[in-house]
């Protein structure tokens, strides 16, 4: 049996262009793979740890939505990304005049941390293990 240990985090944006651009441009990740089939199927995945984040274009006509996904904006969600260069990454992102929605801070349970939100809203949360240093 295959072991499958990576995640990949999906969602709808009717901002495409400038999320993708706010990963590569300002976050750094690769992005793995892109497609652009038609106006309606439009879709880019970006490395993040083990997983990939999925951006895909929100299709303009809703009789292209696809039954059993949910097209709406995504609320509560975020992303835990761990990383092994927290410092480096925050002062970077600095540079780059990332917005964060929290400063780095190191966390009562051992991790050092700060987050930031992409273009819809999304908080990506990066952190590092201080423990398992």
């Amino acid at each position: 049996m295959k072991n499958n240990t990576a995640f990949r985090f999906t969602y709808f944006t009717h901002k495409y262009d400038e999320t993708c651009a706010f990963y590569t441009n300002k976050l750094g990740l690769n992005r793995a793979f892109s497609w652009d089939r038609n106006e309606h199927d439009q879709g880019s995945l970006f490395n993040a740890g083990v997983g990939l984040i999925e951006v895909l274009h929100l299709p303009r006509d809703k009789e292209k939505f696809i039954s059993g996904l949910d097209y709406r904006p995504p609320q509560g969600a975020f992303m835990a990304i761990e990383v092994y260069d927290i410092d480096e990454r925050f002062e970077k992102y600095k540079e780059l005049d990332v917005r964060f929605k929290q400063e780095i801070v190191d966390q009562a349970w051992g991790h050092r941390s700060f987050s930031v939100a992409d273009p819809n809203g999304i908080v990506l949360f990066f952190f590092e293990d201080k423990n398992q240093i």
